[in-house]
């Protein structure tokens, strides 16, 4: 596989609740709206009253599916985009601007070999790897 695309969900406090991973040459919004399915919390399949998320998930059609799964969208819009900004978006705004906890926890998975070097052939084989890696966290986590 030549590029991977990682887009990851995390609560407030940074903690990871949802990972998917694929090829590079796919859209990040095809991915948030996989992720965001994939959170589950003590067994039941629950989602976010908000996400946040950075300019490159400014979309209408993306605003529309969030709020037909009942999550707020927080999306900081684009340059081009700014028409219209109601005064609640501009208070939602700072739930889009703790982008740098969303990073950190990229960096804290790359700092494994296994997963910042490409070297599986397949997306399901490092979707493992990074289950692995919520295990880590969480049992560390735990331990103190």
């Amino acid at each position: 596989m030549n590029g991977l695309k990682r887009t990851i969900v995390i609560d407030g406090q940074g903690n990871p609740l949802a990972i998917a991973c694929g090829r590079a040459n796919h859209h990040d919004q095809k991915f948030a709206l996989k992720t965001v399915k994939r959170i589950t919390v003590g067994g039941k399949t629950r989602h976010p009253a908000r996400l946040g998320a950075d300019k490159g998930y400014d979309d209408a059609k993306f605003r529309k599916e969030l709020r037909t799964r009942n999550i707020k969208p927080c999306l900081i819009r684009r340059s081009n985009n700014q028409k219209n900004i109601t005064k609640a978006e501009l208070r939602e705004r700072k739930y889009s601007q703790q982008r740098w906890k969303v990073e950190r926890s990229f960096n804290w998975l790359n700092n494994n070999r296994r997963i910042d070097r490409f070297m599986e052939k397949k997306t399901s084989t490092y979707q493992g790897f990074y289950h692995l890696m919520f295990i880590k966290y969480y049992l560390k986590k735990l331990s103190k």
